[in-house]
């Protein structure tokens, strides 16, 4: 019988195929009988402290646990603990964030949306244009790459204050508003410029009756920013305090910035604007 598995490609020995023999002869099977083997040292006790440990604070970690469980008395080593909690269905991973909206707030934030749910059903987003504005780092490295094992890392340079561009941007179902590149930090009156140079083309020329989206950044909400769409007849489009980032051009920002570092690599900031 040996000499039949070699032929199979199964390495065993004379001892071992003897054993399995006879543990057949005795019980008519090879399997391991149920109950057989040391027994588990999680018991249900254990189970139930991981539990409630968990449900109480889920920022428990393994070594925390330990101690919990040992002053209860159940010394177990870290693996078995590990074990307990993935036995549970509990995984460590990273925490996931939210936005906190005050309660008032969450009342102004639901509003809201009922009072431009019959607007939405009609148009959509179609007249909705969406900006903001980002900055945008000298870098022509991408953040990834690979490389084979046991070889060191290739170092790729990068500089210790990298130059960097200011830029501004809209987009909607209908189209897009110029790229405009400014210098310096954004305030109310520079954010007046930048809706000259982007902001009336786009209306001029591709949308008359656009509703503006922009985040509640005090520049962009100042007292300044408010006459000048008025007096200029745009309808900005209000949102509540501490409501959610809804704006898709964040997306495109990310778009950006990853296809200037992978395929463009620029080197100077001419290159970059």
């Amino acid at each position: 019988m040996v000499e039949l598995m070699k032929e199979e490609g199964i390495d065993v020995k004379v001892s071992g195929v003897y054993r399995l023999l006879k543990k057949f002869n005795e019980t008519g099977t090879i399997s391991r009988r149920p109950g057989s083997g040391r027994s588990s040292m999680i018991t249900n006790d254990i189970l139930k402290l991981v539990e409630e440990q968990m449900q109480a604070d889920d920022e428990t970690t393994a070594v925390q646990l330990q101690k919990i469980l040992l002053d209860n008395g159940h010394p177990l080593s870290l693996k078995t603990i590990l074990t307990s909690r993935r036995k549970l269905g509990w995984t460590f991973r990273g925490s996931a964030y939210c936005q906190i909206i005050r309660e008032a707030n969450k009342s102004k934030r639901l509003q809201w949306a009922r009072d431009n749910l019959d607007e939405y059903e009609r148009n959509g987003f179609e007249d909705v244009l969406f900006t903001d504005e980002s900055s945008i780092q000298l870098e022509c490295h991408h953040r990834f790459c690979c490389r084979k094992k046991g070889k060191p890392a290739k170092h790729k340079p990068k500089a210790k204050h990298p130059c960097k561009v200011h830029i501004w941007a809209g987009m909607s179902c209908k189209g897009k508003t110029p790229i405009v590149i400014f210098e310096g930090i954004m305030h109310g009156a520079r954010l007046i410029d930048v809706f000259k140079a982007g902001l009336l083309p786009y209306i001029n020329n591709i949308d008359n009756n656009v509703h503006l989206m922009q985040e509640n950044d005090p520049k962009h909400t100042s007292k300044q920013v408010g006459e000048w769409l008025e007096a200029n007849d745009i309808n900005w489009w209000h949102t509540p305090p501490e409501s959610p980032d809804i704006n898709p051009i964040e997306n495109l920002w990310h778009e950006l910035k990853e296809y200037l570092r992978r395929l463009v690599k620029p080197k100077t900031k001419h290159e970059l604007v």
